[in-house]
């Protein structure tokens, strides 16, 4: 429940643009005061992830999903598309679509053309949580990196920049891979904070637009490219994310149409 909101980071630069009515500072402020209030929202999210070992070869994951988030009481609805490959094999695709509404979760398997019923022992409630970065996590996270930001206000929305990288950023760099990367791929490379050293941050860019009346998130861009040693074997990781934020704070509730209800399969 702590995560359910694609991530922002948030660093700083010290001057104002001429233009700009407010300081990047007192823009973050608020920022993170509509963070905390936020409840709900509408997110589409488009992810493209490369993980490349010499020794298995290259892995790619793609995702298009868009969907409802409530917090209190929590409640969930995604639906979209998915795709990973392993280089040289066919890429296996499927549609998906899950809801997640009074701890009862149904996810539609485009595979089997089926609804089902799912349990814990099929997919963890908190695992599936966990996928939904904390917005007020992301930003107190970065504040640290104050300086570090470009910032400017254009059109009704308040833009930061951030280009890094370099032995400075190898902490928020971390963290973002330990937000993103798959939990089977964490698990395999083992702790990341041990790996800090043999850690060579090819690119680090990040971009946030806000809305400059409300202070909400509007669009969160990332691009992270690294390459690490794990055993004496080089890993490459590209990252790619780009999400969309609408209808803050308007889902009053999500429901499971009946007829999902219906047509599932119980797991177990």
């Amino acid at each position: 429940m702590k995560k359910w909101l694609v991530g922002i980071a948030f660093v700083f630069t010290s001057f104002t643009l001429a233009a700009c009515s407010e300081s990047a500072e007192e823009v973050y402020t608020r920022a993170l005061e509509a963070a905390e209030k936020m409840e709900s929202a509408e997110v589409s999210t488009v992810l493209n992830q490369e993980i490349s070992m010499a020794n298995e070869g290259k892995v790619t994951i793609e995702s298009d999903m868009e969907g409802s988030v409530v917090l209190e009481p929590l409640a969930m609805h995604q639906k979209g598309k998915m795709a990973m490959s392993l280089e040289g094999e066919e890429s296996l695709n499927m549609d998906t679509e899950i809801y997640l509404v009074d701890d009862e979760m149904y996810v539609f398997e485009s595979l089997t053309n089926q609804w089902i019923k799912a349990d814990s022992s099929l997919i963890p409630i908190e695992t599936l949580t966990a996928d939904q970065p904390n917005v007020t996590e992301q930003l107190k996270m970065v504040e640290d990196y104050i300086q570090d930001l470009e910032f400017e206000e254009k059109d009704n929305e308040f833009i930061f920049k951030l280009t890094a990288d370099g032995e400075d950023f190898k902490k928020l760099t971390q963290q973002m891979l330990e937000e993103y990367l798959p939990e089977d791929i964490t698990n395999e490379i083992g702790d990341l904070s041990t790996l800090l050293e043999e850690m060579d941050i090819k690119k680090l860019s990040v971009e946030m637009v806000l809305d400059n009346k409300t202070y909400d998130l509007k669009k969160y861009n990332l691009v992270m490219e690294m390459t690490m040693n794990v055993e004496g074997e080089e890993i490459s990781i590209i990252q790619n994310v780009k999400s969309t934020y609408k209808k803050i704070n308007t889902i009053d509730k999500i429901e499971v149409p009946q007829e999902v209800k219906d047509d599932a399969v119980d797991a177990s």
